[in-house]
């Protein structure tokens, strides 16, 4: 078989910045991404660095997966 069988999954919440608005708690949040066996982040498209932070975390996800992360090794590259 070629490629990955698993892969990362991310739950993100965006609009972090609208408290008052929110529709899903933190709790609820981190708690359906735990049920999905996922990554939970929560963003804010006004924060640009959040964008950058969504990225930064799935591809230490993926590292996780493949075992790199574990053993301090890292192949990959931002950009």
């Amino acid at each position: 078989m070629v490629g990955k069988v698993q892969v990362p999954i991310m739950l993100v919440r965006n609009k972090e910045d609208l408290h008052m608005e929110r529709v899903i708690s933190y709790e609820e949040g981190k708690a359906l991404a735990e049920s999905w066996n996922a990554a939970f982040l929560e963003s804010s498209a006004k924060e640009n660095q959040t964008a950058v932070d969504v990225f930064r975390r799935i591809i230490l996800e993926a590292e996780k997966i493949d075992g790199a992360a574990s053993q301090g090794k890292s192949s990959c590259s931002v950009m």
